[in-house]
């Protein structure tokens, strides 16, 4: 409360410098900087005040207009800084969900600037994509859902760079919980997501699904029911097929440490015109914890096989991730409706990530936001994008809206809190195994029912005992048996994916 008291009754800077709003409300301080754009106004010490220059009816000087450009505040007590959060590439950020946000300055065209941002999100959610959330509940065989908390730290740093319009920005995701791999298939197997008993006495004769080995059994799947034979008859060795090799119960690698990337984005913002201000630039993402057993490929829809319930590996080939992919991209922010924003996205995908599948092959977005109480401590900003994908990956080359995002953020100074509510209109855009993957090695034979592969229907003796139950029940017409599965495997997919962040803003 002390605090509070010195920063609201002592914190001002007691100037004659003044800035007259068009709405009547007056800024006073020290004005600093002023230029065709902006005017900033030092109100104390530790707070820099951004006043867009469409905004203002006056300006005014204590002993007349100094020089406009140059700071008149000592560099170790206040930071060069054009506002104190920095704005998304519709000046109402931070950060921008959809893609590389340009930072606030634009560019300075003089010394180096970086503005930096800090973040923790209840879930990565990205363009109607859940990166994190999804993976989590596959990892914990649970149900796909609306919230996940599955928290990780997301910085944005940006560099404003002595090229006028030029910046360089580097965003970041690193998952801060259930980083470590972990067995969630329960298997007894020779290898992460291999064939094996899911409980005790599966696959032996009698059982509900007696095991028969391929031939030739070129993955050596009748080890582990041949070593599990062995040690419930009281012979506690390894079996005959398994050639010196131990099966056991393996982790597969769904560790949430997979989840961390990073954003390389390089863009360069125009000179306003009358047309409005553009933005053009390329971004590049990495995920750090790459493996091939998730990489996947096309199941082009339909795997006969985890179609007719043989059970299949959760890895490889089973799951996706979004490895590394690289998009153009370009801002348009309208010249009209400026109380809301109103700002046009195109992104378009030009590398070949997982074989293209999981990316939009372009994405073309509306963002609209108004900030109110711009310009002072506490300040509220609702936002709204609209997001069509065309040609959502070679395979299933879907059209449509993929995302609806609605954020509310509140400021509080450098400090912010956030909700977000992600509608997903089309669920066709996702009822896709190209999307999911053939969870447990199971696959959705129908892409128009909004429905997939519930995780929690999967992994585990009792789901195991149904599903045996369901392949080899002599009541049960082999032409329903596929329908009689997919009504106990298949879950409604989410419309509205809901998280929440909290973060603050530094600049340097």
């Amino acid at each position: 409360m002390v605090g509070l008291f010195f920063l609201f009754g002592f914190g001002e800077v007691f100037s004659a410098d003044f800035v007259r709003l068009k709405n009547g409300q007056v800024v006073r301080g020290k004005i600093i900087l002023e230029d065709d754009e902006k005017v900033l106004v030092a109100e104390n010490d530790d707070y820099v005040r951004f006043v867009d220059k469409d905004n203002v009816a006056q300006v005014s000087y204590e002993k007349g207009k100094q020089n406009a450009g140059a700071s008149t505040l000592d560099k170790k007590t206040a930071p060069q800084k054009v506002s104190d959060v920095p704005q998304g590439h519709v000046e109402t950020g931070p950060p921008n969900m959809y893609g590389p946000s340009a930072g606030s300055s634009n560019g300075n065209g003089g010394d180096t600037s970086i503005e930096v941002i800090h973040e923790v999100v209840t879930d990565f959610i990205w363009r109607g994509l859940s990166f994190s959330g999804e993976i989590a509940n596959r990892r914990d065989n649970e149900s796909y859902r609306a919230m996940t908390f599955v928290p990780s730290y997301q910085p944005t740093v940006t560099f404003n760079t002595p090229l006028k319009g030029f910046q360089v920005q580097f965003w970041g995701n690193f998952q801060l919980t259930e980083r470590n791999d972990r067995d969630n298939d329960g298997r007894f197997q020779m290898y992460p997501g291999g064939a094996g008993p899911g409980y005790a006495g599966q696959g032996s004769s009698g059982s509900l699904s007696p095991f028969s080995a391929p031939s030739p059994d070129s993955l050596n799947s009748a080890c582990p029911y041949d070593t599990q034979a062995n040690f419930m008859a009281g012979n506690p060795t390894t079996g005959s097929t398994c050639g010196g090799d131990v099966p056991g119960f393996k982790k597969e690698q769904n560790g949430m440490k997979r989840s961390d990337g990073l954003f390389y984005a390089f863009y360069y913002n125009f000179e306003k015109t009358s047309w409005g201000t553009f933005t053009a630039g390329i971004w590049f993402y990495n995920t750090f914890q790459k493996s091939s057993a998730y990489t996947s490929p096309a199941l082009g829809g339909f795997n006969s096989a985890a179609a007719q319930g043989v059970p299949g590996a959760n890895n490889p080939s089973t799951q996706i991730t979004r490895l590394a992919w690289q998009e153009y991209f370009f801002f348009w922010k309208l010249p009209f409706l400026q109380y809301v924003n109103p700002t046009i996205s195109f992104y378009t995908q030009f590398s070949q990530e997982n074989a293209g599948l999981m990316a939009g092959k372009n994405y073309l977005s509306l963002t609209m936001g108004h900030e109110f109480f711009e310009g002072n401590f506490f300040r509220i900003l609702p936002q709204v994008n609209i997001g069509y994908a065309m040609s959502n990956n070679i395979v299933d080359n879907r059209y449509g809206i993929q995302d609806i995002t609605s954020t509310l953020t509140f400021f509080f100074g450098k400090f912010f809190v956030k909700a977000a509510d992600v509608y997903r209109p089309n669920l066709y855009m996702y009822d896709t195994d190209n999307y999911y993957g053939a969870t447990g090695g199971y696959v959705n034979s129908t892409s128009k029912d909004s429905k997939i592969v519930d995780p929690g229907k999967v992994n585990g003796p009792a789901n195991q005992l149904v599903l045996d139950f369901i392949n080899t029940s002599t009541t049960i017409p082999d032409q329903l048996r596929q329908s009689v599965r997919e009504s106990y495997l298949l879950q409604k997919i989410p419309s509205h994916l809901v998280w929440f962040s909290v973060g603050f803003s530094q600049n340097f």
